[in-house]
């Protein structure tokens, strides 16, 4: 990706965020929407440079992307029902935040394995960055640990909420938007200290 790209897919990772329920399973079913989005769309991106389609590559591309999801959707109501439901449009958003940084602002001279490198490190952190918080908001909301499972989902309990009352704040959008700023704050001081050390080493 490229840098405005990052920045662009960060904004929208943010906001998906700070929308989706605050509990882990959910977390994880986005973050495998992210990274699968991501994979199938390079390949099938490499597919239609091969084919000579360049084209009609964009229209392809949301083609692509809008039955992905729509099938992902469908997948996860027979699945999960429940999860579905608590995603409700949440499911959608990380198709349109691929579809724009992935598809329309990406580079088309890169090989599919250049495009791999470069593309699927940046879903996974992002992915990563998902479950994190989703699984912070999960245990300090909740005071549980929500899993995938067949019907609804597996639920670990871990503490009372009623013992740390003020932290359900978390589990809510304003405190999502909080706990999010926080974590942007702490990622962007570290890379600023790891750009500061790595000019003291040039």
């Amino acid at each position: 990706m490229t840098r405005k790209a990052i920045s662009i897919y960060m904004a929208a990772t943010c906001a998906i965020v700070i929308v989706a329920p605050g509990r882990f399973v959910c977390g994880i079913v986005i973050a495998v929407e992210l990274i699968c989005l991501m994979l199938f769309g390079l390949l099938l991106k490499s597919l239609l440079k091969k084919m000579n389609l360049e084209k009609t590559e964009q229209a392809i591309m949301l083609c692509f992307v809008i039955f992905f999801t729509v099938f992902y959707k469908q997948l996860l109501i027979q699945i999960m029902p429940v999860i579905a439901l608590q995603l409700s449009f949440v499911i959608f958003l990380p198709s349109i935040s691929t579809f724009t940084t992935v598809f329309l602002l990406e580079e088309n001279d890169m090989t599919l394995k250049e495009s791999l490198l470069k593309n699927m490190p940046v879903a996974l952190g992002f992915a990563s960055y998902l479950l994190v918080v989703s699984l912070l908001r999960d245990i300090a909301g909740f005071g549980t640990i929500t899993l995938p499972a067949l019907g609804e989902h597996f639920e670990t309990v871990i503490f009372s909420t009623e013992k740390i009352s003020f932290l359900t704040f978390f589990a809510t959008i304003p405190g999502s938007l909080v706990l999010t700023a926080l974590l942007l704050s702490l990622y962007l001081c570290i890379e600023k200290k790891l750009q500061i050390v790595k000019k003291a080493g040039n």
